[in-house]
């Protein structure tokens, strides 16, 4: 399904936002009319009140001179109606007048033959008429003409006026999201084969500007992703085509020739070695590929890392070989207790490889602040070059070394040991000197 169009979206809405407007101030102003004609058609009515009620105080008499001028006013008038009554008897008019409505002195009268009058009625004290009441009217007619020619040219005005907005809108929005469009089709030009290629941030508007800065940054992540993946890819195939190629050419050897028991059985077991190498490899790919998906350290539970430390110096104390392996400080967190003896067998393996011959490797285990947990592991030796120190979390990295030699194995330790510092919530440190090398791992507030 197509998914909608910003600019259609935006063009509609304003065309409802002109629509509103143009109802609410069209609606406004005819109320406001209309209440005007009608102010004027009372304040007419009034005025004629007022002059019969003054002709009926100037002739004294009887009520006929009344009705002569009453007859001489209103002739020639047809949208004025004038009724005097008194003691509930019409002394003039055609027939009672019928309200309709009433609001203090102003009344609206309906005719018989369903026309409408608007005026006024008052109390009228002439030739004795005590208790008598003058109403006076004036057809709506021509008011109501005028409102509906206003009220249909004002409808007219604003039908323009919303179409003309909706153009107007549709222009705008174009002409606005055009820096969108040309972003869109600059995005869709980097591809694998062009991902050094980034969105150009000058001359954009603002919003324009925070978007591609976003995707350059995601560009960016992007980037290095892939090169990580094809640098890992490229030491995936180097580490598999050695343990591969003597796999092949002892196979190729055993079948060249006959060979006896106990030549198989050497080249069997050689070859044995290597696929237990290969599975080894594979199997840390693996743990590395389920720790970047995000997965957590599972089967959670309180851990003492000094004990835990002294496990593991009782599974190397055969391979010392002159070494000294001391424990120290204590220390508790809440962890898995396989994936911390995997991080510190590596990075004690790694400290045994790198202290001279006499050398004490410790493993110190501290609190820290905030509830957080250290185990780091100690040793003398040479110093870790400076450019090399960044780096040696990653994986397939060997600092100072261009090749694996024999019992070092891939150089996925520490990247295994980092990604089991993330697993916890925590991370990873290094630090080399002159006295000693430092590594370890930080477990996470989340993992206590």
């Amino acid at each position: 399904m197509k998914a909608p169009s910003l600019q259609l979206r935006l063009t509609l809405a304003l065309g409802a936002i002109a629509l509103l407007v143009s109802l609410v101030a069209g609606l406004t102003l005819y109320w406001a009319l209309q209440r005007e004609v009608r102010r004027q058609e009372v304040t007419e009515a009034a005025g004629k009140a007022e002059l019969i009620a003054h002709l009926a105080g100037m002739q004294p008499g009887s009520l006929t001179e009344l009705r002569a001028s009453l007859d001489g006013m209103t002739a020639g008038h047809g949208n004025l109606g004038v009724w005097i009554e008194a003691d509930g008897r019409l002394l003039y008019g055609a027939a009672p007048p019928r309200i309709r409505r009433q609001a203090g002195h102003e009344v609206e009268i309906q005719m018989p033959d369903g026309a409408r009058l608007h005026g006024v009625q008052t109390p009228l004290d002439a030739h004795g008429l005590a208790g008598g009441r003058l109403t006076v009217a004036v057809g709506t007619g021509a008011g109501s003409q005028f409102l509906y020619a206003y009220g249909s040219a004002l409808l007219l005005i604003c039908a323009l006026w919303v179409g003309l907005t909706v153009v107007l809108s549709a222009w705008a929005v174009r002409r606005t999201l055009a820096p969108m469009r040309r972003l869109s089709a600059q995005a869709a030009g980097i591809g694998p084969d062009h991902l050094e290629r980034r969105l150009p941030l000058a001359g954009a508007d603002r919003e324009v500007q925070d978007l591609a800065a976003a995707v350059n940054r995601l560009l960016d992540r992007l980037q290095l992703a892939y090169q990580q993946m094809e640098g890992f890819n490229a030491n995936v195939a180097h580490e598999l085509r050695t343990p591969l190629a003597t796999l092949i050419n002892g196979a190729q050897l055993a079948l060249s020739s006959p060979r006896g028991n106990d030549e198989l059985r050497d080249t069997l077991s050689s070859s044995l070695e290597e696929l237990e190498d290969m599975k080894t490899l594979i199997n840390d790919m693996l743990f590395l590929a389920r720790a970047d998906s995000g997965e957590r350290a599972g089967d959670a539970a309180p851990v003492d890392l000094a004990q835990e430390a002294r496990r593991v110096a009782e599974f190397f104390e055969p391979a010392l070989e002159g070494l000294h392996l001391d424990v120290q400080g204590q220390a508790e967190a809440r962890a898995n207790a396989n994936l911390l003896r995997r991080a510190l067998v590596n990075l004690v393996a790694n400290a045994i490889r790198a202290t001279p011959p006499g050398g004490v490797i410790r493993i110190v285990c501290e609190t820290l602040p905030g509830g957080m947990a250290r185990i780091s592991v100690r040793n003398p030796g040479p110093p870790i070059a400076p450019a090399d120190l960044p780096h040696i979390f990653e994986r397939f990295y060997r600092a100072g070394a261009a090749h694996r030699r024999r019992g070092e194995g891939h150089g996925l330790g520490l990247a295994i040991v980092r990604a089991i510092a993330i697993m916890h919530g925590g991370q990873v440190h290094a630090r080399s000197g002159a006295e000693d090398t430092d590594i370890g791992l930080t477990l996470g507030p989340g993992a206590r």
